[in-house]
């Protein structure tokens, strides 16, 4: 069991006073007082730490002793209430009682307990507790309180096994001096190794968990990271090559490095002093660049210049529900009518039910020019065993393959032997703050016959201002100080439209979710570019 050097400088205790009556003929009672007790740890025990607490009336604070254990006394408490305590690292735990009556309660504060507080919280668990309004109180009822914790039970299966353990209200005993800590005490330990291999933060696993991303999001983000590479982890891929009929299986061991596919095992080399961008072996002795988004998609790329393959897209394999994909959609694609006909860049709309039924669609060209499809050319989709999704309409079927992000935003890349199209569900983005950067790798393939695939490079950009009335914002491009300006949600939500100036083109760009990448189109169908940013 590892144990932390936290020192211990006492136990606060809460002291209640009462109040006598002037006259001798009356007395007065002190008003009844809520006690809370629990345990402080995150595997070692959190000694000498400042536990605030909140509830619908009343607030208290209390010191932790050096074993973790806390109490707190609030005079004329209501329920629910809400706990923090801060760790050495400077990370903000977050724990809850639900409403009730009753002059006792507990309440462990760990990293579980944030999970549990994430999950009821359905959004920032900071935010949740320095608010603490009527609706923040309402969502802690011990029903809410069960389905929170069932919730997180299940988005850590195969990672940390909760089993029957109620992380706020079972004994805790932290590990501190010679004491190992208990069961759930090595669970916390579980967890913290988790987080430290997958090179993930607790907050991004609680930002995780209060956007309902689900098991399938959060274990891809928990799997074991490389050494030099957040983002490249440990597991099974969908290996798609852009324009191919289907996607290859692979096996990703990033410790080794190493890809296999079928029998092949691709090597991964380090780009020096450039995280998270490799080299592997391409075809005819080239080789191709691979560039690893924080999400765990990657794009593959051969040498700038004529090519007769497309990019290769690596997406961590997940089981994405078919209900998950129903909603309205933005896709942005690279399609071809025939083998004799030219690539060129092109926008679509749909909208799935939960059956896998598309309901509409539409082929755009502009910016608001759209044409229906036809009722016999709506496909349905239907899931397969590896995770894909098979699209069948009338003149055949190609296929999909989803991605869930740790913001619970679904991406779909569907590719067939005349193309692809990656696409998005119609979510509302909001606008950036000023002062906003990003650096990313950008690729751009431009249409034709046989497409040529250029090395846009490396860049970053700063936003420079943002109109929340017209709901356009402007940035520069760091390098060369090249301005461009967008506004969000236009053609239509989730998508952003620059318009053309002397040293840009006019553009549509697609970011799904926070898979890290960003894809744009030439409103004239001449290119299409996908950048994925650099951690």
């Amino acid at each position: 069991m590892k144990t932390k050097h936290l020192f211990l400088t006492g136990l606060a205790a809460a002291v209640l006073t009462a109040c006598g009556g002037g006259g001798g003929d009356s007395t007065s009672t002190a008003p009844a007082a809520t006690k809370i007790t629990g345990t402080a740890a995150v595997g070692a025990a959190l000694g000498n730490a400042t536990v605030q607490a909140k509830c619908a009336t009343g607030t208290g604070t209390a010191t932790t002793a050096a074993d973790g254990t806390f109490t707190l006394s609030i005079d004329g408490a209501t329920r629910p209430c809400v706990l923090s305590v801060k760790t050495p690292d400077g990370t903000t735990l977050h724990s809850v009682v639900e409403a009730g009556t009753g002059a006792s309660a507990v309440a462990n504060i760990t990293p579980l307990t944030e999970l549990v507080t994430a999950s009821l919280a359905q959004g920032s668990t900071t935010a949740f507790f320095d608010q603490f309004d009527a609706s923040a109180q309402a969502k802690l009822t011990a029903s809410s309180l069960t389905s929170a914790t069932e919730a997180v039970r299940l988005v850590l299966t195969g990672v940390v096994d909760l089993g029957s353990v109620d992380p706020l209200k079972d004994p805790l005993v932290a590990a501190n001096g010679a004491n190992a800590g208990n069961a759930q005490d090595k669970l916390l330990d579980q967890l913290g190794d988790r987080l430290e291999a997958s090179k993930t933060t607790l907050g991004e696993l609680s930002s995780a968990v209060a956007s309902n991303a689900g098991a399938a999001a959060v274990q891809t983000a928990l799997q074991p990271a490389a050494a030099t590479c957040a983002g490249l982890k440990t597991g099974k891929y969908h290996v798609i090559g852009l324009g191919s009929a289907a996607a290859d299986a692979g096996d990703l061991d990033a410790a080794a490095l190493k890809l296999q596919v079928g029998n092949e095992s691709v090597p991964f080399t380090a780009v020096a002093n450039d995280a998270c961008r490799f080299t592997v072996p391409g075809t005819n002795g080239a080789t191709n660049t691979v560039m690893v988004a924080k999400s765990g998609i990657a794009l593959a790329v051969p040498p700038a210049g004529p090519m007769s393959d497309l990019p290769t897209l690596l997406v961590p394999a997940q089981a994405v529900a078919l209900a998950d994909l129903a909603g309205d959609w933005n896709g942005l694609g690279m399609e071809r009518d025939n083998s004799g006909t030219p690539y060129a860049s092109r926008r679509v709309t749909f909208s799935i039910d939960a059956a896998g039924k598309l309901t509409k669609g539409a082929d755009c060209s502009g910016v608001d020019n759209c044409e229906a499809w036809l009722p016999d050319e709506l496909p349905t989709l239907s899931a397969n065993a590896d995770g894909s999704f098979k699209i069948t309409d009338s003149l055949g079927s190609q296929l999909a393959y989803a991605f869930k992000g740790t913001d619970g935003q679904v991406t779909v890349v569907i590719t067939h032997d005349d193309g692809f199209m990656i696409a998005a569900k119609q979510v509302v983005r909001p606008l950036p703050v000023v002062g906003t950067t990003n650096s990313y790798w950008d690729s751009v393939l431009y249409s034709g016959l046989e497409p040529r695939l250029e090395d846009a490079g490396t860049w970053s950009t700063v936003v420079t201002s943002v109109d929340a009335q017209t709901g356009i914002y402007t940035r520069k491009r760091v390098e060369d100080n090249r301005l461009d300006s967008w506004k969000m949600n236009n053609p239509a939500n989730g998508l952003r439209y620059r318009t053309p100036a002397s040293n840009v083109s006019e553009m549509i760009s697609l970011v799904p979710g926070n898979t890290g990448l960003s894809l744009g189109i030439s409103v004239t169908g001449l290119f299409y570019d996908i950048s994925v940013n650099r951690p």
